[in-house]
């Protein structure tokens, strides 16, 4: 049997993604520590879908949620990893409804 292929997961530090730009020919996964590496893989179409891009764009939001170390100031954090996630595919709707809703759950807490 052979295993199922994970396109993304959470793992303690890092977001790994799976780089769609290897396939068919190649399983390559991308481990990103940083919303920099998110929005890089989203830019150069390491992630595509609309489904898997929501998903990533929460995924990045809670990884600079959980990285920030400032006892103050995670908000204006929040809202500019939003911001630069939102700026890697400005057409990608799905990217733009994930970080409105993670930012409004942060918001919340």
């Amino acid at each position: 049997m052979t295993r199922p292929i994970v396109p993304v997961e959470w793992r303690g530090d890092a977001i790994d993604i799976l780089d769609q730009r290897a396939l068919p020919f190649e399983e390559r996964h991308l481990s990103c520590r940083t919303v920099d590496e998110v929005c890089d893989a989203i830019r150069t179409l390491a992630v595509r879908g609309a489904p898997l891009l929501r998903i990533v764009a929460a995924y990045a939001i809670a990884l600079e949620a959980v990285s920030w170390n400032g006892d103050e100031g995670v908000a204006d954090r929040l809202r500019l990893a939003g911001d630069a996630l939102r700026a890697t595919r400005p057409t990608a709707v799905n990217i733009a409804w994930a970080v409105d809703r993670m930012l409004k759950v942060a918001e919340a807490e």
